[in-house]
């Protein structure tokens, strides 16, 4: 009977240690690139020049150019904050930045 009570409060417990796992993915300060939101539905057929100009100055993007439409999704060029940044908005919606020059 002790047994059977120690591999049941084993079992009860084993699901809560992979909630005091730590993350192993590098900080977005580390990298160059960063991903910045995702979006539910797919970005090409869904979404007009306009409406990723929306989506960007939501997520805090200024100065919205150069939007380019693709059937993988859509990229254009913006400023966040002072800085020009490189926007990539794959088909599932996932938005990943990139800043210009240094």
């Amino acid at each position: 009977m002790p047994n059977l009570l120690v591999v049941a409060a084993i079992l009860l417990c084993a699901p809560l240690v992979a909630f005091a796992q730590t993350s192993t993915t590098p900080s977005p300060a580390a990298s160059p690139h960063s991903t910045v939101g995702t979006e539910a539905t797919t970005v090409t057929g869904t979404l007009s020049d306009q409406g990723i100009k929306t989506k960007l100055e939501s997520l805090g993007y200024t100065q919205v150019t150069d939007i380019v439409l693709a059937p993988e999704g859509a990229t254009a060029k913006a400023m966040k904050g002072d800085k020009p940044m490189t926007i990539a908005i794959d088909s599932a919606g996932k938005v990943t930045e990139s800043q210009i020059g240094p």
